[in-house]
């Protein structure tokens, strides 16, 4: 008979790591110097990855978990070793059901649910600070929807994402690639199958750069891309995923309306990653923030402000809403 030990039955599990969570409790918020968003530097280990779910059971032998969203009929299927599996990149605030074989013996059925503390952080294998955009709650009341956006460091050149990391970002359904370097003599060319993954270069700066003419006709393209309900799920990078992935997904949460204090521990989760630390209180975001400022007295009316200034109309917007926010 197999005895299922972890996760207990109706058991509510942790989807971020310890030192995640001690940042959500208490943000730095310490000044940090100029980055030079063109040319990172590799200042420390990567913990920019999901604590994974361990599964456990007995007889301590090989088998097969299987889990699944409650409600749905889709299956994933993981090998156990000696009894063990430690599975990452489940959604947040989500009802799951598992059952472990063995040769032809099934278990009993088990349920559990993950924690609801944004951020989704994901692994993907050889690349790093990837996150979903979904899982933030909005001022008045909804929440953005897990799935549809996420944001990655690039999969070339600085990182070589692996046979197995394409598979995840396959598996996760990716219809296109929203590459956002080349504002310089950057490499870029698709890393997914193109066949499966459409590959979308439109290169952005980031920070107080971004307020140009040229720079906000790129939004409005972008935003093209958004727009359209074909290219979800959709995967957004820059070099680290910090800079200018950060500022493009602090402007479309801040149109959506997602909090100025969730907006900026979004942003500062980076740090996490090898690509030094970012502040929310650095002189070069709030060259940032002041942009935003410019174009309405709050940072959602910022935001609005300026995607119109970018050609992005209110219907626009709406369908976007329509798109990305959930009743809670």
């Amino acid at each position: 008979m197999i005895r299922l030990i972890t996760p207990a039955q109706g058991e509510t599990v942790r989807l971020l790591m310890d030192e995640h969570l001690a940042y959500i409790a208490k943000p730095e918020g310490f000044p940090t110097d100029r980055v030079d968003w063109l040319n990172l530097h590799e200042e420390q280990n990567d913990l920019s990855y999901p604590r994974p779910v361990h599964f456990s059971y007995e007889p301590a032998v090989d088998g097969e978990v299987l889990i699944w969203e409650k409600g749905r009929e889709e299956r994933l299927c993981v090998k156990a070793v000696r009894g063990e599996a430690d599975v990452p990149n489940f959604l947040i605030d989500t009802d799951y059901e598992w059952c472990v074989k063995i040769g032809e013996e099934i278990s009993e059925i088990r349920t559990f649910h993950t924690d609801p503390q944004a951020p989704r952080m994901l692994l993907v294998d050889g690349i790093s600070n990837v996150r979903d955009f979904g899982g933030f709650s909005t001022t008045d009341g909804k929440r953005i929807r897990q799935g549809l956006l996420y944001r990655t460091s690039e999969m070339d050149t600085h990182y070589e994402i692996t046979p197995e990391g394409k598979e995840t970002f396959y598996n996760m359904g990716i219809r296109t690639d929203l590459d956002i370097r080349g504002v310089k003599d950057e490499y870029r060319a698709p890393q997914l199958d193109t066949e499966r993954v459409r590959w979308v270069n439109i290169a952005l700066a980031a920070y107080g750069h971004i307020y140009t003419e040229e720079q906000m006709q790129r939004y409005r393209e972008t935003y093209d891309v958004l727009l359209d309900p074909q290219n979800y799920p959709i995967i957004c990078h820059c070099w680290g995923g910090i800079d200018r992935t950060g500022c493009w997904l602090y402007i479309l949460g801040a149109m959506l309306g997602v909090s100025e204090d969730d907006l900026g521990l979004d942003y500062e989760l980076s740090s996490f990653s090898r690509w030094h630390r970012r502040s929310r209180h650095s002189e070069q975001f709030g060259e940032f923030l002041s942009g935003l400022h410019a174009y309405g007295e709050n940072i959602q009316d910022g935001a609005i402000g300026f995607l119109k200034a970018c050609g992005v109309t209110e219907e626009e917007m709406d369908q976007l809403r329509e798109i990305f926010l959930e009743e809670i």
